[in-house]
């Protein structure tokens, strides 16, 4: 599978090649369209070939240009146990003044968790999205059937510590899949 990190400021986006474009796990930072379009053209990529994105949670680093990416015509993947959190997100960012673009409610794609799996064979990729609550109530994992999974920004398994009981039930979720390959929002 051809897939694309197009990250930039400590911050990894995956752009993964489905049947006729792209789908992007986590969206750039509020504010840094700029900065996201040039670490793009650097790479060779064409923004405009993102049909989908998904953010695995709503913090500004993760789903800080989601609406931007609206624009340029890729279509937002809200999970189920992501509804309202991009108006939290707007709320929290908007007296900052950083140019975040308020996310609209329309046009996103509503999906369950149950249905991602047929979603994602839709587009050309074997997989599900997961809900991994712990690092935010929203937070939420994509897993390829090769053994991928996008883990956002959940710790390594091997921070979690005693007592963080959600953080320790998300990373069991994650491993009741063959799991291969990490991918996550920070680090190497």
């Amino acid at each position: 599978m051809n897939i694309l990190d197009l990250g930039y400021r400590s911050t990894h986006y995956y752009a993964l090649e489905t049947k006729d474009g792209f789908l992007l796990v986590d969206c750039g930072w509020a504010g840094m369209m700029g900065e996201f379009a040039a670490t793009a053209k650097r790479k060779g990529f064409d923004l405009k070939r993102i049909k989908y994105h998904l953010a695995t949670h709503y913090h500004m680093d993760h789903a800080g240009l989601a609406q931007e990416l609206k624009r340029l015509g890729s279509r937002l993947i809200l999970m189920e146990s992501q509804v309202g959190f991009p108006e939290k997100l707007g709320d929290f960012l908007r007296p900052k003044n950083i140019g975040f673009v308020e996310i609209e409610p329309t046009d996103n794609l509503l999906l369950k968790f149950s249905e991602s799996r047929a979603f994602l064979a839709s587009i050309g990729l074997a997989g599900e999205i997961i809900s991994t609550p712990g690092h935010s109530d929203d937070h939420v994992t994509l897993i390829l059937d090769d053994g991928s999974a996008f883990t956002g920004d959940l710790p390594p398994r091997s921070m979690v510590m005693e007592g963080q009981i959600e953080l320790a039930a998300s990373w069991d979720r994650i491993y009741q899949h063959k799991i291969a390959r990490l991918y996550s929002a920070h680090g190497q």
